[in-house]
């Protein structure tokens, strides 16, 4: 019958698994959003930042799973300092959300493609197939401007175009699609501060057994 210790290091084990998971996912979605916002912006700043939680995250993992491996205290106290390093985080994130500031930034963002896309045609490709929207505001935004609609603003399948273009533009499409993943976000942090509070009770669990483990080997 495995002992409770062992029982204990394989959840640490797991949990740890679990976590580099995470961490690699959270480190994806940062790479993928960092190319929607202009560089030295503060949201481009912001994402770096998510990138070190994602990275401390990856981190911690390696060393949890060493430490409940090993069977190793100190190991595992580093794994614990960690995890309060990255509930911090999330804390010091939480505490800047800022919904306005995200909408403003879109805003930006959006806008600048836009006018890329008065001057240089296809630079609105990717973003009105990706959320099915059309210009600016509208398919109008093309022709108060005598430009032809593009193709992009057309719903497609089997290789035939629908027969009018998207109704809404992108600004608000966008707008929408990027606060919810903002809210996501938000929520995510939330999840993982009640986690890595689980990693810590399950981490002082483990490190208590261990330490009556040396006790007894002791005497």
């Amino acid at each position: 019958m495995p002992t409770i210790r062992v029982c204990l290091q394989w959840t640490s084990v797991v949990f740890s698994l679990v976590t580099l998971i995470l961490g690699i996912l959270a480190a994806l979605a940062g790479v993928y959003e960092l190319q929607k916002f202009d560089e030295g912006s503060t949201e481009h700043l912001e994402k770096y930042i998510q990138l070190g939680i994602a990275g401390t995250l990856i981190v911690t993992s390696l060393i949890g799973c060493l430490g409940a491996f090993l069977g190793s205290i100190k190991v595992m106290v580093v794994h614990l300092i960690f995890l309060l390093i990255l509930i911090g985080a999330h804390i010091w994130r939480l505490a800047h959300y800022n919904e306005s500031k995200q909408l403003d930034a879109t805003e930006v963002y959006v806008m600048a493609l836009w006018m890329e896309e008065l001057v240089h045609p296809g630079a609105m490709q990717t973003l009105q197939r990706t959320y099915e929207c059309c210009g600016d505001k509208g398919a109008a935004d093309y022709n108060s401007l005598s430009i032809a609609v593009p193709s992009s603003c057309f719903h497609v399948q089997e290789g035939l175009h629908a027969l009018y273009p998207y109704s809404e533009g992108c600004m608000a499409a966008v707008k929408r699609a990027y606060l919810q993943i903002y809210r996501y976000e938000k929520w995510a942090h939330c999840g993982l501060i009640i986690y890595e509070i689980l990693g810590i009770i399950l981490g002082i669990t483990l490190s208590c057994q261990l330490t009556n483990k040396t006790r007894r080997y002791n005497y």
